[in-house]
């Protein structure tokens, strides 16, 4: 019967019985656009392989789950998420777990990522990142009774179990420095507007400037995806503006990064006319040129915490507490 289910998944999805096979399986090697098409298909059909369904109610599979909204080229250069799930490995393995790791180019692929280990449990548990205000994910998760630690913050905060940085407090870190260093136009690059850590730390940001009677200027926040076009398209909107920034505060290193280099191809001079702060402390900061000042929000203690509490929950043991704070501390470098 799986089989023959197989063959329709196969002929409906316009693709072979081994894709569908290995779509089913995880293999990462699969084509993101065939794989996007067969968890349709497997979606709308509601199926579950017998197998599979009938091994993991009897016993669990060791493996725990990381699903990134990342293209697989972009994931590969960004220093957080090297530094994280090479943590995660190490962490899980401790405990005889291993990790199994999705990306997904879009809301849509991710969507049915997850709908796909719901129904398969061919994961013990899942690790989140980048959260959204109404986080369907969470939700759904939630429902069903699925373990699952978010790295980030969700509300209510006391609902799910979490490990997270004080975002608002460590925003509110960088940009009181950088005002305390002399600059009165801050500006901040956030990544996209619906995460909850871009929100965060806008608050965080706000706050620094209320506190220095500095008035809160619009102009002066913008937007990013996680590519080097719209990190240098963000920077430049911010150049153009009648009174450019004097320095921006980002929100990630590599954000930092891109924003810096393009500040110096139009001509401006680091830090002499303009600051650099970005977040994660990853290893590029010392090998950009001026090395870069940043938040170091300790992603291996993260990434280990969070590993602990997913293997606590996994086994039956209810973490505590329910949300853990990693202090974060601000390494200063030339760019600020």
């Amino acid at each position: 019967m799986a089989e023959l289910k197989q063959v329709e998944i196969a002929r409906l999805a316009g693709v072979s019985q081994a894709t569908v096979s290995r779509v089913l399986k995880g293999d990462p090697q699969v084509n993101e656009a065939m794989r996007e098409r067969v968890l349709a298909v497997v979606q709308e059909l509601g199926y579950v392989p017998d197998a599979r369904a009938q091994s993991l109610r009897s016993q669990r599979t060791r493996l725990l789950g990381l699903v990134i909204h990342r293209a697989p080229e972009a994931l590969a250069g960004d220093p957080f998420f090297s530094t994280l799930i090479a943590t995660i490995v190490e962490q899980a393995a401790k405990h005889e777990y291993h990790l199994c790791v999705d990306t997904a180019r879009t809301a849509r692929t991710q969507r049915a990522i997850y709908e796909e280990l719901l129904r398969t449990r061919r994961v013990d548990g899942l690790i989140l990142v980048e959260s959204e205000s109404h986080d369907k994910r969470i939700e759904r998760l939630s429902r069903e009774g699925f373990p699952f630690v978010l790295i980030g913050r969700y509300e209510p905060e006391d609902a799910i179990a979490s490990v997270d940085n004080d975002n608002i407090g460590a925003a509110f870190m960088a940009t009181d420095y950088l005002i305390r260093s002399g600059r009165r136009r801050v500006a901040y690059i956030g990544g996209p507007a619906g995460l909850t850590v871009t929100r965060d730390r806008l608050q965080g940001y706000k706050r620094a400037l209320e506190s220095h009677g500095i008035d809160y200027d619009a102009s002066l926040i913008a937007f990013a995806e996680f590519n080097s076009r719209s990190m240098a398209s963000a920077m430049t909107d911010l150049l153009s503006l009648p009174t450019p920034p004097d320095a921006v505060l980002a929100l990630d290193d590599l954000i930092a990064v891109s924003a810096m280099r393009e500040a110096k191809r139009q001509g401006r001079r680091v830090p002499d006319d303009i600051a650099f702060i970005g977040f994660n402390d990853s290893p590029l900061c010392q090998y950009v040129e001026p090395s870069l000042t940043s938040v170091a929000v300790e992603i291996p203690q993260l990434a280990r915490r969070a590993t602990e509490m997913l293997v606590e929950l996994v086994e039956g043991r209810a973490p505590m507490p329910k949300r853990q704070i990693v202090p974060a501390r601000l390494v200063k470098r030339e760019s600020a």
